[in-house]
């Protein structure tokens, strides 16, 4: 472990008022213990454009959102009253700011290793090279898609499934500078205030995330990369778009609701006579289906237990609950497994040291527990992995140590988190830059990881147009309690037939893949209990 460090950060504004997401990113950075706040540095210049370059359409739009949430004002000097003010006036030359020679001076004279940019427009000039690990800023949006602004509405308007935003060390080139880190996250597409507001909260954390990296790297070094293509530069919208986005919201809005009430998610398990490492270079044979359960449920989640029995959970729409059953796949009867009054799903289970273990979510609970069980499933012992509300639990071993991946009930299609110990009982302890990924095309675990060549091949979810659409297939590159990078390998597709819409579960028995897949219906008990829902706001 490196010595106690401190990285020295200001950051650039042009008002006396910040958003609370900055606000929060500030304070993120300042509860690393890795880092003092050095200043604010404001431009007292003139950069922001006129109120009439802005179309009254679009800003009837985003009134509506800008008043609280992650875009609520704040007074800086009140939140942070012991931080010092600096007072630059940068020159324009074109659409470019620079900072002129007496700025430049008191600006090298903070020695600082780290700025981030909530201000003074676009910078170009001496001053990206003067802070160690550069000028870092946000761009709230997928730049291999849509670059300028305004975030998150874009997506909308062109019925993107997926919504990007990253954090960039600033260059010379205007949307060229080196990526810091990425993620993707689902487009809300019945709400701008719901999907800007979604980005903007989830990826503050960020730059926290960076000056950690940085301080534990062995050479203290940044990991940068170079943004991908340039995508369309997209402009503040005039009056017509923004009338023809509203009702577009409107529509999507009708549709979420309608979909809510009357598209019922009917899932059912299948097997496959294939070995699950096949499927990193073929293609996923044909499934043999069981017979579906009752009206009113599904089965999803299934692990094999035996050769002829799975473990899996039984969804009821009547008590809106899963519970966990053993299913004889020959016979189709059920027995009993975790059954109570609370929610259980993905009994993910696995073998070591002659023990067998069940790791299911049990997210009602705030308690993640590993059960120790004997060959009838009868509970031997319960431990406490994590409190918390634990989304897919899923445990594999690498050199040495456990690792355990799960999903946060916060954010239960996005974000990764790690956790390793040195048992598989642990304790276990958080990985040092959770979330480890933000993407909900490939984070949340999807059945069994497996070993190929060497490497880990983590099954995940890609939920991007729908929850549980397809399979991803993740290769982990690097994994340690301080580094975690993965490539992707291939993506599996739900199979055609009565079960398209969806796949999200592979799991292994060795010669065989279990897998889960789904279809849509109309159920009365789910209608009814989202109507209830709905009245209930």
């Amino acid at each position: 472990m490196p010595e106690k460090i401190k990285l020295r950060f200001a950051i650039l504004v042009d008002s006396p008022l910040l958003k609370k997401w900055q606000a929060d990113s500030i304070q993120y950075v300042v509860d690393t213990k890795h880092a003092e706040f050095v200043g604010f540095i404001q431009n007292i210049g003139s950069t922001k454009p006129s109120a009439k370059s802005v179309s009254v359409g679009f800003r009837s739009l985003y009134k509506n959102i800008d008043r609280n949430g992650p875009l609520q004002l704040t007074e800086w000097e009140k939140q942070f009253p012991t931080t010092p003010k600096f007072s630059f006036t940068p020159e324009q030359k074109g659409v470019a700011n620079y900072f002129n020679k007496s700025d430049l001076e008191t600006f090298k004279s903070l020695e600082l290793d780290v700025v981030l940019r909530f201000g003074f427009g676009i910078l170009k000039g001496e001053v990206l090279n003067i802070p160690t690990y550069g000028i870092w800023s946000f761009h709230h949006g997928n730049p291999r898609k849509y670059r300028g602004g305004p975030a998150a509405f874009w997506e909308i308007f062109n019925g993107d499934s997926i919504t990007g935003s990253m954090l960039q060390q600033l260059t010379e080139q205007l949307d060229q500078g080196q990526l810091i880190r990425e993620g993707f996250f689902q487009t809300t597409n019945h709400s701008y205030r719901a999907n800007l507001h979604h980005v903007l909260e989830e990826t503050s954390v960020w730059p926290a995330l960076a000056v950690k990296a940085i301080v534990h790297h062995p050479q203290r070094r940044l990991k940068l990369q170079a943004i991908p293509e340039k995508g369309k530069l997209y402009k503040l919208p005039g009056n017509f778009t923004s009338l023809q986005f509203l009702f577009k919201l409107i529509a999507n809005k009708v549709r979420f609701h309608l979909d809510r009430l009357f598209r019922a998610e009917k899932w059912n398990v299948g097997r496959v006579a294939q070995p699950i490492e096949e499927l990193v270079n073929h293609p996923l044979k044909p499934v043999k289906w069981l017979n579906e359960a009752p009206n009113s449920s599904y089965y999803a989640d299934p692990f094999a237990w035996n050769k002829k029995e799975v473990l899996l959970e039984l969804y009821n729409y009547i008590t809106s609950k899963g519970s966990l059953k053993k299913l004889d796949t020959n016979s189709g009867k059920l027995s009993n497994f975790l059954d109570d009054k609370t929610h259980y799903s993905y009994p993910f289970s696995i073998q070591h040291d002659e023990k067998r273990y069940v790791l299911p979510e049990n997210y009602t609970s705030n308690l993640l527990q590993l059960h120790e069980v004997d060959e009838q499933l009868n509970v031997l012992q319960k431990r406490v992995l994590l409190e918390g509300q634990w989304i897919d639990p899923t445990l594999f071993e690498k050199d040495g140590k456990w690792w355990l991946s799960c999903m946060h009930a916060s954010s239960p299609k996005e974000n990764l988190y790690l956790f390793y110990a040195n048992s598989i009982e642990g304790p276990y302890h958080p990985h040092l830059l959770n979330p480890v990924s933000t993407d909900i095309r490939s984070a949340r675990p999807a059945g069994t990881p497996f070993l190929l060549n060497g490497k880990i091949i983590r099954p995940t979810q890609n939920c991007s147009k729908t929850y549980g659409g397809n399979i991803v297939l993740k290769q982990i590159e690097k994994l340690s309690p301080t580094e975690f990078e993965e490539s992707f390998v291939r993506e599996i597709l739900p199979p055609k037939g009565r079960y398209a819409e969806g796949l999200h579960t592979l799991s292994t028995t060795g010669d065989e893949i279990l897998v889960d897949g789904k279809r849509y219906h109309f159920n009365f008990w789910n209608f009814w209990n989202q109507l209830k829902a709905s009245f209930n706001k």
